[in-house]
């Protein structure tokens, strides 16, 4: 049995009418909470609680359940538990990571590989990243029928195939992208605007010609060399941080992306004690969000909205909320 879903596809210049048949299996043990027939959109948010551990020293791993409470007390969100099926899930890892790599994630073993991203590795850890590494997947499916979708996880850009590195275990932004343009909904573009490079995504998707990155950071990281589909810019401060990302169209417009990854970390707040751009005021982050969904929103591409990073504990959740009041917003403007 199958459920068919109409969805909108982007092939060369035209935005094609597409119908794609989901089998029963994927979506087999999701869980939706139904959306309101009246009232503002609540933007679908892709979400686990078994995301959430304390495998972290910093917010990372916690954090996303703090955004969660506050953007359902604003009535923001609409959750949407996604199906896991842990084998599946595994294997599809092991095919952007090393083997080996994933095995010591799964496993715990050896201790220095599984913990090589600089958390504490659990049982309950290892569940969580398979989780997200599903969940992420799911979610960048669900944006191709919904246009917005927020998945409130870091994309994890630091993870490289044989290891993990700065608090990132797997590469949920490279495996999903991989996932999506085998679908057939390439090329997936990935606008990544943590404070810090995403060294990992580019080692993972640079030979890849399905995939793009548009990169915005304070400092390299070994992110070196742009191209057609890759294009990284460094920004010690707000101005140049603005002059960077008024570049995005014109990067949209020549990879014409199926999908976007946007992560839209809170790092580069001034205040942050991780990253921190001088000037990156709470107001500049609200137009550099609006800025980016608006690119989108005038593409018709469909974008799957990350938390990525920022580490203020009672600062950072409310700035991660800010974006996705904008997120919703924008996804009221498409429907109406």
């Amino acid at each position: 049995m199958t459920t068919d879903i109409r969805v909108r596809a982007h092939a060369g210049s035209d935005v094609l009418s597409a119908s794609y048949r989901y089998l029963q299996g994927d979506d087999e043990g999701a869980e939706y909470e139904m959306p309101e027939a009246e009232g503002a959109p609540r933007i679908a948010t892709v979400w686990d609680k078994a995301y959430v551990s304390d495998a972290a020293p910093t917010i990372s791993t916690t954090k996303a359940a703090r955004v969660i409470e506050l953007a359902q007390a604003e009535g923001l969100v609409r959750l949407i538990r996604p199906p896991f099926h842990e084998d599946a899930t595994w294997a599809r890892i092991a095919e952007v990571h090393d083997p080996a790599y994933v095995q010591a994630v799964r496993t715990g073993e050896p201790r220095h590989l599984a913990q090589s991203q600089g958390f504490r590795w659990s049982p309950a850890f290892a569940q969580s990243v398979a989780r997200i590494w599903s969940g992420h997947t799911w979610a960048c499916r669900l944006a191709i029928a919904e246009g917005i979708v927020l998945h409130p996880v870091s994309g994890a850009h630091h993870a490289h195939r044989g290891s993990g590195g700065g608090y990132c275990t797997f590469n949920f932004l490279a495996g999903a992208a991989r996932h999506i343009a085998e679908w057939g909904f390439g090329p997936v573009a990935i606008i990544d605007l943590d404070a810090h490079p995403g060294d990992g995504t580019y080692a993972l998707v640079k030979d890849d010609p399905r995939m793009a990155l548009f990169d915005i950071a304070g400092s390299a990281w070994g992110c070196t060399g742009d191209g057609a589909s890759l294009e990284f810019h460094e920004a010690a401060n707000a101005r140049d941080y603005r002059a960077a990302l008024e570049t995005l169209p014109r990067f949209l417009d020549r990879v014409r992306p199926g999908l976007v990854q946007f992560q839209a970390g809170m790092d580069p707040f001034e205040d942050d004690p991780v990253g921190g751009i001088d000037g990156v005021t709470k107001t500049f982050l609200a137009w550099r969000d609006r800025f980016v969904l608006r690119q989108l929103r005038a593409r018709d591409i469909p974008v799957v909205v990350n938390l990525a990073g920022g580490y203020l504990e009672d600062v950072t959740p409310r700035l991660h909320v800010q974006t996705i009041r904008i997120a919703a917003r924008a996804m009221a403007r498409r429907t109406r």
